[in-house]
């Protein structure tokens, strides 16, 4: 039995020195790998790096883009706003001058009618001098708000171009993001 027992644990010795040579040998398989493909592997882990960090750094300028954007947008449309309500209240002047311009004729026609007694021709020339000082006023407010107008207009074309250029950005970023076929 003890003879047998030596033949058995010779046995698993071989076999465990079997199998320790080859886990010694499977072990050794990658460290032979050739250097190139250890190469091509690091390589192709540097690349993908890169191109993560180029997108996270693209992805922050369209962010970036995007939002000046949209802010542009809200001045671009706060400037259409003002500019229309200062052509509306131009608009609104103007009819009033133009009222303004044919009561001041009906009341020249009304100082020249020669059958007015002289306190009546009195009391319209004086109205006559109040219409034509409030007329000169009125034609001050429009002359302000045409000044007014045509810089709104120059500020809205700014705004514009300002949107135009931030739009032509995000586009230009949308292209570099497009894969290439």
């Amino acid at each position: 039995m003890a003879a047998e027992a030596t033949v058995s644990r010779t046995g698993v010795g071989i076999v465990t020195v079997g199998m320790l040579l080859a886990g010694i040998g499977a072990a050794r398989l990658p460290a032979q790998q050739p250097a190139s493909l250890q190469t091509e592997l690091l390589a192709e882990v540097r690349l993908l790096r890169q191109s993560i960090e180029a997108l996270a750094g693209t992805n922050a300028r369209v962010q970036i883009v995007f939002g000046r954007l949209q802010l542009q947008e809200q001045r671009t449309a706060t400037a259409a706003r003002r500019l229309d309500d200062l052509r509306s209240a131009l608009a609104a002047i103007s009819m009033r001058a133009a009222e303004m311009a044919d009561r001041e004729k009906e009341i020249e026609a009304m100082a020249a009618d020669t059958r007015k007694k002289p306190e009546e021709i009195e009391e319209i020339q004086q109205a006559l001098v109040h219409h034509r000082r409030e007329l000169r006023r009125i034609e001050s407010e429009r002359t302000r708000l045409m000044g007014e107008e045509a810089e709104a207009a120059g500020t809205l074309n700014l705004e514009q171009g300002r949107w135009s250029d931030l739009n032509r950005q995000l586009e230009e970023l949308e292209r570099q993001l497009t894969p290439k076929p």
